[in-house]
């Protein structure tokens, strides 16, 4: 039987054990900035590139910030359905969205992607049990771990454009470990009235 998840809502606390919301909303250490004309949140992700207290057998690898132009996923009635996840097993990975002119959604509390997770197993590979898929908008970026298994992005209804930062040193099972898993089918609505319509 094809497992079927539900979305939750994307939190701080909600995604601490897969990485880093990065937002303004709900962070402790805002200060200002600019002679008092803006928040600023220090620290809000924590960046790692592990290859470097991993002993020489690793290639040294850059810090990669690129942009990724995510076009939207098919849907069928309401659902996504996810085959495969990864994981970055050295590197942090920052995703950030930046909204350009002319998208469909004016509405920045519109969940506009989802992230989907979950934790290792005791094979070295996800642990589907654990799997989770959260409902992200566009003031949320997030931050995941380095080893931490989850989906390539998943845009709903839309593309987005994300701002990635993210090491790389072109080894491939080094910058991406991918696993295939039985189907998951997630229930976009209601988090996604509208757009899972599409």
């Amino acid at each position: 039987m094809t497992r079927q998840i539900t979305i939750e809502p994307l939190t701080i606390e909600s995604f601490k054990p897969y990485g880093d919301v990065i937002q303004l909303e709900g962070n402790k250490n805002v200060v200002l900035a600019n002679q008092g004309t803006a928040k600023r949140v220090n620290y809000v992700a924590k960046l790692e590139n592990l290859r470097e207290a991993s002993g020489p057998a690793l290639q040294n690898a850059r810090p990669n910030m690129c942009i990724f132009s995510s076009a939207p996923r098919p849907t069928v009635g309401g659902r996504f359905e996810v085959k495969l996840l990864e994981r970055h097993p050295y590197s942090s990975q920052v995703f950030m969205p930046i909204f350009q002119h002319g998208v469909r959604s004016t509405n920045p509390d519109e969940p506009c992607y989802l992230v989907i997770v979950a934790e290792n197993g005791a094979d070295d590979k996800p642990d589907l049990n654990t799997i989770r898929a959260f409902a992200a908008n566009s003031t949320q970026g997030i931050n995941y771990k380095a080893n931490s298994w989850h989906s390539p992005m998943v845009t709903i209804g839309q593309r987005v454009n994300f701002v990635v930062l993210v090491w790389e040193n072109g080894v491939a099972l080094q910058d991406c470990d991918e696993a295939p898993i039985s189907p998951v089918v997630i229930d976009l609505s209601p988090s996604f009235k509208s757009l899972s319509k599409l």
